[in-house]
């Protein structure tokens, strides 16, 4: 189901959306609190539901979002939220599952992590523009995971 929202923004920069009670309840089945969005009819992606601490739930809108969508604080945006079933809540890039597939070693550690932990990983890779250069992050996030370095904040440097 389709519903307005209005782009709102945190005093840091980042941009969110708040949600409604009711669409909040319909995607947390058993405490999930993953959901894949779609703005505007036009742009899918994964999302994390997060709480406020003055009270609702939210959304973020990453920067590249709103300037795809060409968005800013204030603008109207109709959202449709399915609950993320998916195996990782994000999207597994063919270059790291290649990895992955051909480094039995590193496919094991990659799997032991962390929920958060791997999709911390999926996204570093998804971010890179090229395939190559997703590649050659892959090969960097196996290499960094085998020696014990598994924070995606860490990892790239």
């Amino acid at each position: 189901m389709n519903k307005e929202f209005i782009l709102e923004k945190f005093a840091g920069g980042m941009h969110y959306i708040m949600l409604d009670e009711q669409t909040v309840i319909s995607l947390a089945h058993n405490e999930n609190k993953r959901a894949i969005c779609t703005l505007n009819e036009q742009l899918e992606f994964h999302c994390a539901i997060m709480r406020k601490k003055e009270g609702g739930h939210f959304i973020n809108i990453g920067s590249a979002i709103c300037k795809k969508l060409n968005i800013k604080k204030g603008s109207k945006v109709i959202a449709t939220f399915i609950t993320d079933d998916s195996k990782y809540q994000f999207e597994m890039p063919e270059e790291l599952l290649e990895v992955l597939n051909t480094d039995p070693e590193a496919n094991n550690i990659f799997h032991s992590l962390t929920k958060g932990n791997q999709r911390g990983l999926l996204y570093l890779v998804t971010q890179a523009k090229s395939s190559g250069k997703r590649i050659e992050r892959a090969l960097k996030i196996v290499e960094k995971i085998k020696i014990g370095n598994t924070s995606p904040r860490s990892i790239l440097k």
